[in-house]
């Protein structure tokens, strides 16, 4: 029986079944395509033959084993990375399984290979103060200043990722009272994040020195060369400023600081706040508590007179 060849099932799955029948986003199929890619060059050097003359029968579930543990300790990537790489495999074998029901013998040992688990660390956090003074540091008159004050005050207020904000754009933005800004995150959902008064002036303010129309469908924060401001991009940008606030401030000098770290910090200094307040709350009801127990005649007094 004659099956499929194997860059015959990689070229449907990537070009038809991602991108046509589940219509995953362009993250997605890049991150399978890297896994992908470097399953093949693993491969091909495990096998001794070129990328192009490899089959599927090629790809054995203890290949695939052996790629994972590769991947940890040649590449000392992590146990979410090798996850997500198992991720992208799996996907293209369960694509093939439904595809070719006479190679499910060889799709179905990879597909019970189990994700492993991962620890998962203590993100990183920035004070009100370390934020204020992190913010401080950039020169919003120099040529990309006021881009990485919007990237990192937007970042800041709205909680998004570092990927959803980076793909907005101005006409995403409603900069009204009240204002918000509409996020398509995971899966293609969209939400809308309420945007501080400030932010919203912010925005404005950034698009009209620029003289970008408020329905530009151009990306919002854009490179040195106009296009779109990559996560690396970012990442860089967020570590520059660390590193100068750092020497005023050792506290900001600590490892776990990222994007990922400035999307939350408003949620939890809002979540500190509350915490505040309900120990404030708990202490009055227990100062009342005690007072009525000292004076219960008074006490009475005060009911009927609120009677």
């Amino acid at each position: 029986m004659n099956f499929p060849t194997l860059p015959t099932l990689l070229s449907a799955f990537f070009l038809r079944y991602l991108a046509v029948e589940r219509g995953v986003s362009p993250h997605t199929t890049a991150s399978y395509r890297d896994g992908m890619k470097l399953l093949l060059q693993f491969a091909a050097v495990k096998c001794r033959r070129c990328v192009d003359q490899l089959v599927i029968e090629d790809l054995t579930a203890q290949l695939v084993l052996d790629f994972l543990v590769d991947l940890e300790t040649s590449r000392s990537n992590t146990s979410r990375t090798r996850n997500v790489r198992l991720a992208a495999v799996q996907a293209f074998f369960r694509y093939v399984a439904g595809r070719e029901p006479a190679l499910a013998a060889t799709c179905s040992p990879i597909l019970a290979i189990p994700a492993k688990k991962a620890l998962r660390p203590v993100l990183g956090y920035l004070s009100e103060q370390e934020l204020a003074h992190l913010l401080a540091q950039i020169d919003r008159l120099d040529k990309h200043g006021e881009r990485d004050y919007v990237l990192l005050s937007i970042l800041y207020d709205t909680g998004t990722r570092i990927q959803e904000l980076l793909d907005l754009t101005p006409r995403d933005f409603h900069l009204e009272p009240p204002s918000f800004v509409c996020v398509r995150g995971k899966g293609s959902r969209q939400r809308l994040c309420p945007l501080l008064p400030q932010s919203a002036r912010l925005v404005r303010q950034f698009l009209s020195a620029q003289g970008r129309p408020l329905n530009d469908q151009q990306p919002l924060l854009q490179n040195r060369r106009g296009g779109r401001l990559g996560r690396h991009g970012a990442r860089y940008i967020l570590r520059k400023y660390l590193r100068r606030a750092a020497r005023s401030m050792p506290t900001l000098a600590r490892v776990g600081i990222s994007p990922h770290t400035m999307s939350y910090v408003l949620s939890f200094n809002y979540v500190l706040s509350f915490a505040l307040f309900l120990k404030l709350f708990a202490f009055l009801s227990f100062l009342f508590i005690e007072i009525c127990k000292a004076f219960p005649f008074y006490f009475f007094l005060l009911i009927l007179e609120a009677l």
